[in-house]
């Protein structure tokens, strides 16, 4: 039987490195590897059955019909054989490994890492195959969330192994778990010379290089990470996804359509994936004032996934935006269920509620909302202001220079626009005029700079400067900002009539 133990053990060390390393041999034909494995495990058992001599060999074809087991799935039986290893030789490192990867994968994670530990001190000499112990321990620490002993131990496999490729793949996602994208991203970058021969892996851990760069706002790094992935992998829409998204942030709005298209057919199995897709596109389709285009897409969105409650928020906004007020709290009113016991979401609802009801004149449903949001006690100042404003419409000027002066002390930052109207309304215009100056100086973002030259637009219509507003505006509006919510804002009632006024809402 000499021969045929020395087959078996070429043919099973092959078996052990593939099942350790979590790979499978490369075949299309399942049922052809089922019927060899099968034979491999007749084979093995025979070779059992006529060495009851020879101790150490027996120990070892015991590892061996475990490895084929397992990798039939029949865990219980693989088990009871790594026993049987065990019992002839407690020193065979192998068997706890391999005996350790079944407990994995049976999810018996206690087990399995008390194993790979025994194995790590009985392969002492072998750091390979310590370094797949360290690794695989790590993976069970990521399971359970205990991150930092997971990359001390990813560590050590990748310090008796520096060429391991799945060790440095997986210590860069631990990184990206704690926010640390650049060391996540110098692993990934080593992680990759492992896995030159895998144009799928290499796509995917290009994609995730660029997730990384685009966390840190590396944003034409991502892309280029991300044209690398598509290249190796046309069909990767993660890819395309994220790279719209980076796209969008560079102002390239033509690509980050295409992008969102593209990406779109590779989640149409994933519902849930595909409706936050289309809210990504709709929001920035919001961000270009693209209003009605948003609430298509966010329609599809809450048609793919009724619960998500992002969507209902967006469609919403992006209806207030295009000056639709009454609608907009409609669908505002149906999604305050989402957030029963997120006070902070809660309050912006009422907000924006208040919002509308302020564009609608209507200032004592205003209050109200403001009130309701001002009770549930969240560092968001904007109900202060929105009540404000309310407050001065129904000649409550007391009340009114209370909000203001709170939002005054709640905003330190003393940058944003409801802090420069404050700033107004309690006597001080040509500091709010320097806030809203530094602001839109400051601001390289296109969508912004619109928001902050019709925020200007409307302090110096207030402060009845109607040259100033009108040029203002004019730049506002013609940035692409909706006529029909300029047209109901009250901001602008001291120089509606003006012929400024008229000629940029199209009236002359």
């Amino acid at each position: 039987m000499r021969k045929l133990i020395l087959m078996l053990l070429i043919t099973a060390v092959y078996s052990i490195l593939n099942n350790v390393a979590g790979q499978t041999p490369a075949t299309t034909d399942s049922v052809k590897r089922a019927k060899a494995t099968q034979q491999r495990i007749n084979d093995i058992t025979l070779a059992l059955k006529n060495n009851g001599a020879q101790v150490t060999g027996r120990a070892n074809l015991y590892v061996f019909l475990g490895n084929e087991e397992a990798s039939l799935k029949q865990y219980s039986k693989a088990i009871i054989d790594y026993n049987h290893a065990i019992a002839i030789n407690p020193g065979l490192g192998l068997a706890y490994l391999n005996r350790a990867d079944v407990y994995r994968r049976q999810k018996d994670y206690q087990k399995a890492e008390s194993d790979y530990r025994r194995a790590i001190a009985n392969l002492k000499g072998d750091k390979g195959s310590q370094a797949i112990a360290y690794y695989y321990i790590a993976l069970l620490l990521e399971n359970a969330k205990q991150y930092d002993k997971a990359i001390a131990q990813d560590s050590i496999a990748i310090s008796l192994n520096p060429g391991y490729a799945p060790a440095y793949r997986t210590r860069a996602e631990l990184y990206a778990i704690q926010g640390k994208c650049q060391l996540a991203i110098n692993d990934i970058t080593v992680a990759m010379y492992g896995y030159e021969g895998s144009p799928l892996v290499l796509s995917l851990l290009l994609a995730e290089r660029g997730d990384m760069k685009r966390a840190i706002k590396q944003y034409k790094e991502a892309i280029n990470d991300y044209s690398l992935s598509l290249k190796l992998n046309p069909q990767n829409g993660h890819a395309y996804w994220n790279q719209a998204a980076c796209y969008n942030v560079n102002r390239d709005y033509q690509l980050a359509y295409e992008g969102y298209n593209n990406a779109m057919p590779y989640f149409k199995n994933s519902p849930q994936q595909l409706a936050r897709l289309y809210d990504d596109k709709a929001l920035m389709e919001i961000g270009l004032q693209k209003y009605k285009e948003a609430i298509t897409d966010d329609s599809i969105a809450i048609s793919l996934d009724t619960a998500f409650a992002a969507a209902h928020w967006n469609i919403a906004t992006a209806h207030s935006q295009n000056g639709d007020y009454e609608l907009s709290n409609v669908l505002f009113m149906k999604m305050t269920h989402y957030y029963t016991n997120n006070a902070l979401a809660r309050a912006s609802i009422y907000s924006a509620m208040a919002h509308n009801e302020y564009f609608l004149k209507a200032y004592s449903k205003a209050i109200d909302y403001c009130t309701k949001a001002i009770a549930l006690n969240t560092p968001d100042w904007s109900a202060y202001f929105e009540r404000g404003r309310a407050y001065l419409k129904t000649n409550s000027k007391e009340l009114a220079i209370n909000d203001f002066k709170q939002i005054l002390a709640l905003d330190t930052s003393k940058l944003s626009a409801d802090y420069a109207f404050s700033l107004y309304y309690t006597g001080s215009p040509d500091k709010a005029v320097e806030v809203m100056q530094s602001s839109f100086l400051k601001t390289t973002d296109t969508f912004v700079l619109m928001l902050d030259y019709y925020n200007m637009a409307c302090l110096y219509s207030i402060m009845n400067k109607p040259e100033e507003a009108n040029n203002f505006l004019k730049k506002c509006i013609d940035g692409g900002y909706n006529k029909k919510y300029a047209v109901t804002d009250s901001d602008f009632d001291n120089i509606r009539n003006t012929d400024g006024f008229k000629s940029i809402m199209g009236d002359k």
